[in-house]
């Protein structure tokens, strides 16, 4: 029984080797799809549910550092104020209840954050101390007061410039060479003292850091994610596990962070801010530069480079809300798996039917050869009508260039028909005896008769020379490079110099530039036919009117003449039949129905272009030409001749 559904598989298997290619050109860009739309959801998927968290992350060391910014210039503001104060007191005596003295209990006590205000001198004695730890400001006796020349604060900001303020690296304050206990982290803001021009050493405010620890733990509590500080040693200060607190300065060297988990320390070395992700979470990190980051908050002074050297280090737990995103994600694999293995199933059911498809097309091409045959017997029937309707045209189109002729070949022939019977009358007279006055009569009457004759043989030859226009063979015609604008006013000589004292205006709108490869003849003559053609028929019982020309480029591969004018327009009966051979409404004055037919042919034919015509609303007419500025090559010869001519 097993055995029955391998062999049915195979058998479709080898039916479907002549549809195989197409199968799979049919399904591998689904299966590219896929492959495309996987990594996308899975991108979108980690964007919308790590992306919210990885915002509180980065929102929280912005948080993080504003607090440490905002305390960092409440201190530069105190020192500076101090600083000015106390330059502005007699310092030789500060000793407790001096104006001195007295100033730093009053600042110390409203400040309440500073645990000793101090003026160490140039060379690094303590001059005045106040103290201030759990009961109220006290004046440090003089003989308690130490020598401070060795530490790195006062090495660093006893040459400073006036009015410049340094800040030393957060540690745990030392007293008498020993770290104080219980621990006090605390954080120095140095300014050089000057009174009475002269530099009297430093002014040096000892800030609670716990303070600042504490802010920014509450910080962590209320976003739920960790905030952290570590020193520029790679030391934590307030770290994720609190024994590696101050590991550093208590002689933990063990417990850095480049010993801990170097990669991390690593990334933070590079980058001045960024982010790092591994096993112990998803970091944000920022260093903390006093100078540029109280100056980008608006802090005013001069800040000197600094030990400060503190990282923010921000953290979301692995163990967290990250967690439940690889649920998701194990969940949109599996979906992806499925929709892999629909589209295999599918391919193969294609597969199938397009293999039933293939040979129900082999049995219909038997059926297709005999359609052909009998396409090509009715392409060899269609040959014949066109040829009969060739021979058609060519046959109405003698029958009214006959028509035209006719009636000024009538009128000649009746006017010299009169000549000859005056002729006679006259060589009758001249054998009865010629009188002055029927000679006199005789030559008006001839002069009457062969202006006729002139006049009709005129209008006949004008009616062959339109006629030539028509059938004339255009093979001596020569494509060439032009300048539209320019081939626009060669057209007729008044273009260029229009007599402005006439009752029609022109107007000329043409784009300077606008390079064509054509016929400059044929468009000439189509540009002059439409002249004359406005001039004989637009401004008929009118007093006036105006003419204008454009002309712009239509994307880069054609151009577009709008001819228009003002005049009258024409009916709609007119309009649609105004570009047929022989059709005019001035026949009476001489018009033979030719020009804008000539015009029409002039544009399809040979310029391979396109015209319209079309009533102005606020009436006249326009005709709208669009031509390709590169003509299709030897057209002309080709589609006039086989329209007007009978083949074989």
């Amino acid at each position: 029984m097993s055995a029955k559904p391998s062999v049915r598989w195979s058998a479709e298997f080898k039916a479907m080797q002549g549809v195989r290619k197409r199968l799979v050109l049919l399904v591998l860009p689904w299966l590219l799809v896929l492959a495309i739309l996987f990594p996308l959801a899975w991108y979108e998927l980690s964007t919308t549910l790590e992306g919210p968290l990885r915002r509180d992350r980065d929102d929280t060391v912005q948080d993080a550092s504003d607090i440490v910014v905002r305390t960092l210039g409440s201190m530069r503001r105190d020192v500076a104020f101090l600083s000015d104060l106390t330059s502005k007191q007699p310092l030789a005596d500060v000793s407790a209840g001096s104006s001195a003295a007295n100033l730093f209990l009053s600042f110390a006590a409203s400040a309440q954050q500073y645990d000793q205000v101090r003026w160490i001198d140039e060379q690094g004695n303590e001059r005045l101390r106040v103290n201030l730890r759990s009961g109220p400001a006290v004046v440090v006796p003089a003989e308690q007061l130490q020598r401070k020349n060795d530490r790195p604060y006062f090495r660093s900001a006893v040459g400073l410039p006036a009015g410049s303020v340094y800040f030393s690296e957060l540690n745990l304050n030392v007293d008498n060479g020993v770290i104080e206990r219980p621990l006090e982290p605390t954080l120095r803001v140095i300014s050089p003292l000057i009174a009475d021009g002269q530099r009297r050493g430093l002014l040096v405010l000892n800030y609670r850091a716990n303070r600042l620890l504490e802010r920014l733990a509450g910080l962590s509590r209320q976003q739920r994610i960790g905030v952290y500080l570590l020193s520029a040693q790679g030391y934590w200060i307030q770290g994720p596990v609190p024994e590696d607190d101050w590991a550093g300065q208590l002689g933990r060297s063990d417990r850095a962070l480049a010993r801990t988990n170097p990669p991390l320390w690593q990334a933070v070395q590079q980058k001045e801010r960024g982010g790092f992700s591994d096993a112990s979470g998803d970091w944000a990190f920022k260093r903390l530069t006093p100078t540029q980051d109280l100056n980008l908050s608006g802090v005013k002074g001069r800040f000197e480079d600094s030990a400060l050297g503190l990282y923010l280090m921000v953290r979301i737990d692995p163990g967290g809300p990250l967690q439940h995103a690889w649920r998701w994600k194990a969940v949109l694999a599996l979906i992806m798996a499925t929709a892999v293995g629909i589209t295999l199933r599918l391919a193969w059911q294609t597969g199938r039917n397009m293999a039933v498809r293939k040979a129900h097309e082999e049995e219909l091409q038997t059926a297709n050869l005999a359609l052909r045959q009998a396409n090509e017997h009715l392409q060899t029937v269609q040959t014949e009508l066109a040829r009969a309707e060739r021979l058609s045209s060519l046959g109405m189109m003698v029958a009214g260039v006959a028509h035209e002729l006719n009636t000024p070949l009538g009128s000649a022939t009746l006017a010299l028909s009169t000549v000859q019977q005056r002729l006679d009358m006259l060589d009758l007279l001249v054998k009865q005896g010629l009188r002055k006055s029927d000679l006199d009569d005789y030559v008006s009457s001839s002069h009457q008769a062969l202006d006729v004759v002139l006049a009709s043989l005129k209008r006949s030859a004008g009616i062959v020379q339109r006629f030539k226009q028509v059938a004339v063979d255009r093979t001596t015609m020569e494509q060439r490079r032009f300048d539209l604008a320019e081939i626009i006013l060669d057209a007729d000589p008044r273009l260029r110099k229009w007599d402005k004292s006439q009752a029609i205006q022109l107007k000329l709108d043409l784009a300077p530039g606008l390079s064509m490869e054509s016929y400059p003849g044929p468009l000439e003559q189509v540009i002059a036919n439409l002249l004359d053609n406005a001039l004989a028929h637009a401004f008929v019982n009118r007093p006036g009117g105006v003419i204008t020309v454009r002309a712009q480029a239509d994307g880069p591969s054609h151009a577009c003449i709008w001819f228009s004018d003002d005049g009258k327009g024409v009916s709609e009966t007119s309009l649609a039949r105004i570009f047929d051979p022989f059709y005019t409404t001035n026949r009476h004055a001489g018009g033979t129905g030719l020009g804008l037919h000539i015009v029409y042919q002039l544009v399809h034919d040979v310029l391979g272009g396109s015209i319209e015509a079309a009533n102005v609303p606020e009436g006249g007419m326009v005709f709208t030409l669009r031509l390709p500025r590169k003509a299709p090559l030897k057209k002309a010869s080709t589609a006039i001749s086989s329209r007007l001519l009978p083949l074989g």
